[in-house]
């Protein structure tokens, strides 16, 4: 149970941390207004004032657990009392995985889950989990009691979502998809006022959230386009999003064929049909000529034509090279 709590209180004191830093630079003797600040300088007050807020929160839920560290009672639960949490950053799909297949078959040899989930009471009755999404949907499916802790202190919506986050990087990783979705459902909240904060109270780099935006941001019909949207990349994400830009409406036109398709495809081959490119990748060829070998050429995963000169080659011969592909695309 320590590393339980443990990993409650890492995660807290890691966001008191960083807001600590934020709050070095606010202005306490200056009250907050009381309502929705008009101006910069207004908002930036305002911002620092609900930092000091969550920082106080998180400071007492640190105090209560260290307190609690080691004792903190586990109950079984009926896993069909339990809600997913509104903040769940785990896509249904990942329930269909091999990794999870692996966790379920784990906790019925053990007879039940070892490591408890975080729920919290329901005004309404019942409970609404804060982590353990996998945990508890392997005991719903396998019909077995779910090991919980049940957390019955105040506890913020932010709070929840930034324990839930932590939860879930310190085990099986999400999918960018997934991450995208969750790090979007905060921003909406507006538990945090840009991008950046929501960086470093989570924890990662800046790039890493705009990376998973872009892919969860991507229009319905190209994320159905997949089999699972835990298949798209970042990568993946980029290539598409250029597309889009360049012609929306053709790439539209190509996912709505393939969600129309019934047979399953690789990540690589819905890329390649969604941006027009329609081939598989291939191995490397050599370029030849009546002297021998001069490099290779290749196509990855998502149809890009790559030539690979070998050394040696002047530049002027790598010029006319280059100036004889133009040629051949412009006569296209």
């Amino acid at each position: 149970m320590a590393s339980f709590n443990k990993r409650i209180f890492d995660t807290t004191r890691l966001v008191e941390e960083k807001m600590a830093e934020k709050s070095l630079h606010s202005q306490p003797e200056v009250p907050a207004p009381s309502g929705p600040a008009r101006t910069a300088p207004g908002r930036l007050m305002q911002a620092s004032g609900q930092i000091v807020d969550l920082q106080s929160e998180l400071a007492q839920l640190r105090e209560k657990l260290s307190r609690w560290d080691g004792s903190m009672a586990t109950t079984a639960l009926d896993p069909s009392t339990i809600s997913r949490s509104r903040f769940a950053n785990r896509h249904l799909r990942s329930f269909e995985t091999p990794d999870f297949e692996r966790l379920k078959q784990s906790i019925q040899h053990s007879e039940g889950n070892v490591q408890p989930i975080l729920v919290f009471p329901k005004a309404e009755g019942g409970y609404e989990l804060v982590f353990g999404h996998r945990r508890h949907q392997a005991c719903l499916e396998l019909g077995i009691p779910v090991l919980a802790v049940i957390w019955d202190k105040p506890l913020s919506a932010q709070a929840h979502f930034l324990a839930m986050e932590r939860e879930n990087r310190d085990r099986t990783d999400l999918s960018a998809y997934e991450s995208g979705m969750s790090y979007i459902a905060a921003l909406e909240e507006g538990f945090f006022r840009s991008e950046r904060q929501l960086a470093e109270a989570v924890g990662v780099s800046r790039r890493w959230i705009a990376k998973c935006l872009q892919v969860a941001r991507l229009p319905p019909a190209i994320v159905e386009a997949f089999d699972s949207p835990l298949e798209i990349k970042p990568a993946h994400a980029e290539l598409l999003q250029a597309a889009l830009d360049e012609n929306s409406k053709a790439v539209l036109r190509r996912a709505e064929k393939l969600r129309q398709r019934t047979g399953t495809l690789r990540p690589s081959a819905v890329i390649a049909a969604l941006l027009g490119v329609g081939v598989e990748a291939t191995g490397p060829r050599k370029l030849t000529t009546a002297a021998g070998a001069f490099g290779s050429w290749r196509r990855d995963a998502v149809g890009r034509t790559i030539f690979t000169l070998d050394p040696g080659l002047a530049d002027e011969k790598v010029e006319a090279i280059m100036a004889a592909i133009e040629k051949v695309v412009a006569e296209q």
